[in-house]
């Protein structure tokens, strides 16, 4: 898109502009205008990456003892919630369902699943700052890893505890809703059409001819 934009004392101003990245060599043309952008901008910001373990208890069969233990499934279900406690300390607040598949010596295999709120305290130094306002997510939540922690036979059932390894990324930001002026190059251009998927209907080619040939 080419766009010419006329400026003062007479002069033009061309700039060809792509949406995408910028040419490594040649960089971004320079703007076309400055713009008052009402947004929420980042004034604190933090993550906390931990690997949260889960605990099970499985009453097996002695004759058909758990074999191995697949991660199936976690996912939030309640949060995250954070709320500022005290100047510069955040506490944040999320509960999660795990699931795991318990796979037997004979094949066969089970569903468990348990629930953990799991509840922890940062420090954030602007937290509580007039003005700012909390924010939290956890845009990562990952079954890592599930196995067979312990065994004990008693009177006749093996009692089997089992870990699940969940990762968690939680991230906290300090926001505040600001108008701000950036540079612009003016309005994105309109985006391209959809490529449209026609039919699902598989191609037909018959052989020729449509009849076996005879032997005379």
């Amino acid at each position: 898109m080419q766009k010419i934009i006329k400026g003062g004392k007479g002069c033009e101003q061309i700039a060809d502009v792509q949406i995408g990245q910028c040419d490594p060599i040649y960089g971004c043309p320079p703007p076309t205008e400055v713009v008052c952008l009402l947004v929420d901008k980042v004034y604190d910001e933090c993550k906390n990456v931990q690997v949260d373990e889960i605990r099970f208890c499985y009453e097996a069969c002695p004759e058909n003892p758990i074999v191995d233990v697949l991660c199936y499934k976690v996912f939030i279900i309640d949060g995250p919630f954070c709320e500022v406690v005290a100047p510069g300390r955040v506490r944040v607040t999320v509960t999660y369902r795990a699931k795991i598949k318990l796979i037997f010596e004979d094949g066969s295999t089970q569903k468990l699943s348990e629930d953990n709120t799991v509840i922890k305290t940062f420090n954030v130094p602007r937290a509580g700052e007039n003005g700012l306002y909390l924010h939290c997510e956890i845009p990562f939540l990952e079954c890592l890893q599930a196995f067979v922690e312990s065994e004990e036979l008693v009177e006749g059932v093996l009692h089997t505890k089992i870990v699940a390894c969940i990762g968690k990324y939680t991230l906290l930001k300090l926001l505040a809703t600001v108008q701000i002026a950036v540079p612009s190059y003016g309005f994105c251009p309109e985006p391209p059409d959809c490529d449209e998927v026609l039919g699902t209907c598989p191609d037909f080619n018959p052989e020729w001819p449509p009849y076996p040939l005879q032997d005379r």
